[in-house]
């Protein structure tokens, strides 16, 4: 009998090169390959949402956002929208999930998931300084006022269910406060926080908090990420990342950032 070497050669050849192919690992493509995680959000709320000079989105939500993609090694992206379409695109898969200052309430939890908190609210009134030390609750049953809030919010529907006074619906809070400072309304019901950061600009010294936040229950409390729930294994990977921000201290960083005391 007689051998090809040749070809055994070649053979031999071909298994040492096959058979510890076999045995490499499967590398995973990295979560950074993904396709990005969509962001629902505003740009109206300054100091939470807002477009700079570049036309780049900044702000609290923007930056806390931003951290918990860090956290998450996923590469994400700002899909910009008025806040009254944000709910809609969650429900849709249109986004993923959305720092758009959420309190909970059963109709969004039947609508959208919520995060963990990352921050806590209030609700005030603000009108002109001279009714500084009025009571926010006695004016909100004068017939004759005339009250701003975002169409679809927390204040928004507070007015409606216990107010006498007269709701005027606007697309933003910042055409609420436009609204305000033109003189076209007499009062804004709106998170205290963004009333601070529009009570600090120089133009702004003749109008003021009516005296105490309101207290109530629909008004004040933690602050959560609206989640979609077409993607509910997002929620606990949001969750997971938000404590890391709190426990290492990020989160207060992030806070120290635009507020002058710590909101968590």
């Amino acid at each position: 009998m007689t051998f090809n070497f040749s070809a055994l050669s070649k053979m031999l050849l071909l298994t040492i090169m096959v058979i510890p192919a076999l045995f490499l690992p499967v590398i995973a493509a990295s979560p950074l390959e993904k396709a990005p995680i969509k962001i629902g959000i505003s740009t109206s709320f300054p100091p939470f949402n807002y477009k700079d000079a570049n036309g780049e989105i900044q702000g609290y939500n923007a930056d806390v956002a931003r951290a918990i993609c860090e956290k998450m090694q996923t590469l994400c992206e700002f899909s910009p929208m008025p806040f009254p379409e944000i709910i809609p695109a969650l429900e849709q898969g249109l986004v993923q999930f959305a720092p758009s200052n959420f309190l909970w309430t059963p109709e969004r939890a039947a609508r959208i998931n919520f995060s963990e908190k990352y921050y806590r609210s209030t609700t005030s009134l603000v009108g002109l300084s001279k009714d500084s030390f009025e009571d926010p609750m006695v004016l909100l049953q004068q017939n004759e006022a005339t009250i701003a809030a975002a169409h679809s919010s927390a204040q928004w529907r507070y007015l409606h269910q216990h107010s006498a006074a007269q709701v005027v619906s606007v697309d933003t809070i910042a055409k609420g406060m436009q609204a305000l400072e033109k003189g076209e309304v007499d009062y804004i019901l709106l998170p205290t926080l963004f009333a601070l950061n529009f009570l600090q600009r120089p133009e702004n010294t003749h109008l003021d908090f009516i005296g105490e936040p309101i207290d109530a229950k629909s008004l004040t409390g933690d602050v959560h990420i609206g989640i979609s729930k077409t993607q509910p294994e997002l929620k606990d990977k949001i969750d997971k990342a938000i404590q890391s921000l709190v426990s290492s201290g990020e989160l207060r960083v992030l806070i120290l950032k635009y507020f002058p005391f710590n909101v968590y």
